[in-house]
């Protein structure tokens, strides 16, 4: 089972290499459509995907959980074998 504190690792990991973003964009998500799922505003999910913000608490677990989703998400044209 993965703890909090690796939770935390990944999530600020994701976001200062740019995956974050990459995986975001790649499932065709808005801002407004991932923080709505994180319970933040686009500003502060913009600020997270940029470094100028890290992820904390309750919210940094919430936004690690969505990311982690989009990683296994099937791409448009890309089969799900």
């Amino acid at each position: 089972m993965t703890t909090n504190v690796q939770l935390l690792v990944m999530v600020r990991h994701l976001t200062r290499t740019g995956e974050a973003r990459r995986r975001r964009v790649a499932a065709r998500l808005s801002l407004s459509e991932v923080a709505d799922a994180v319970g933040v505003t686009p500003a502060t999910v913009s600020r997270w995907e940029r470094a100028q913000r890290l992820p904390k608490g309750a919210n940094a677990i919430a936004y690690v959980e969505v990311l982690k989703t989009l990683d296994d998400t099937p791409r448009a044209g890309v089969s799900a074998a």
